[in-house]
């Protein structure tokens, strides 16, 4: 299965004109995190703190008046982070993670459709 210019012709190697050597401007992207950051920054009517401060509030009140564990994992995760999972990589034999490794090509292989 081919991927991306077959050809080997076109790309930025022939169009140098085309790239765009400082990047795309900073928050020029509509993204949803962005405009859930900008309304997080307003004020409702009718309220003297902006949706962060309400956010920020219902959340620890939700975690440690009404002891709710899901906030509490919430907070502890975002705070501290989450513990790191130790993997041991230790192989005894590295011909057996290569046998693993060439029986998991071969059936991903098998698979794929034939050309």
């Amino acid at each position: 299965m081919a991927k991306g210019n077959v050809t080997g012709k076109g790309g930025f190697g022939e169009n140098p004109q085309n790239i765009n050597r400082n990047g795309a401007p900073k928050g020029s992207g509509l993204n949803l995190t962005s405009l859930l950051k900008a309304k997080l920054e307003e004020v409702p009517e009718g309220k003297k703190e902006a949706y962060k401060d309400l956010f920020i509030k219902t959340l620890l009140h939700s975690a440690l008046i009404d002891k709710d564990l899901q906030s509490l994992k919430l907070i502890i995760n975002y705070v501290d982070g989450l513990p790191r999972q130790a993997i041991d990589m230790n192989l005894s034999d590295g011909r057996e993670l290569q046998t693993k490794l060439d029986k998991l090509i071969d059936d991903i292989n098998d698979g794929l459709p034939k050309n």
